[in-house]
């Protein structure tokens, strides 16, 4: 959405105009339920936390920072909501990463059993990951934040966030390596 049309909707929304929400929301829906669905399991539960998200956003769009894009702010709120509920990346949603991988698996099935088998070892080893680790590769890795965005989100500095995104994927590289017996590459 052109930013002039999504500042204007905002200012619209907050002097109470709920046609201008309505744009708003349905603007930013699809990216609001999958990204809660990466943190929930089932669909209902982020189904809900997507709705409770627009509750707030309504509430509070008089504290909107127009420095940063929509999307970040909301994707915070989502995030907060998630974590808040104790709704761990653990129990991420099983078709969470299905769009990131077998979306590009090919009709073969060796292909796609290839992938199917890839994305459960990518879930198995992002559990094992810290929350923030786990939230930081979601939004960056999955979401595809940019590092700014992430860091507002998440309420973090560059530096934590660019740490906590490098650990998650030396975990989740190490245990690939160790799942189909490849030798880490001697670093220098």
């Amino acid at each position: 959405m052109d930013k002039e049309i999504e500042f204007n909707l905002i200012e619209r929304s907050a002097k109470g105009n709920t046609a201008a929400f309505r744009a708003l929301v349905e603007a930013n829906q699809a990216f609001a339920i999958s990204l809660a669905s990466r943190f929930v399991r089932d669909v209902t539960d982020a189904e809900d936390i997507v709705q409770e998200a627009f509750i707030r956003v309504w509430k509070n769009l008089n504290r909107y920072d127009f420095n940063f894009r929509f999307k970040t702010w909301l994707g915070k709120i989502i995030t907060n909501l998630c974590l808040d509920a104790g709704k761990s990346i653990k129990q991420r949603q099983t078709q969470a990463l299905d769009h990131s991988i077998t979306h590009q698996a090919n009709e073969n099935a060796t292909n796609e059993l290839e992938h199917e088998e890839l994305r459960k070892i990518i879930l198995h080893l992002a559990q094992q990951l810290t929350p923030k680790q786990q939230a930081v590769f979601v939004l960056r890795d999955l979401e595809q934040l940019e590092p700014d965005e992430v860091c507002k989100v998440l309420d973090m500095s560059n530096g934590n966030m660019k740490s906590n995104l490098y650990y998650a994927r030396v975990h989740i590289k190490a245990g690939l390596e160790k799942y189909y017996q490849i030798k880490p590459q001697n670093q220098t």
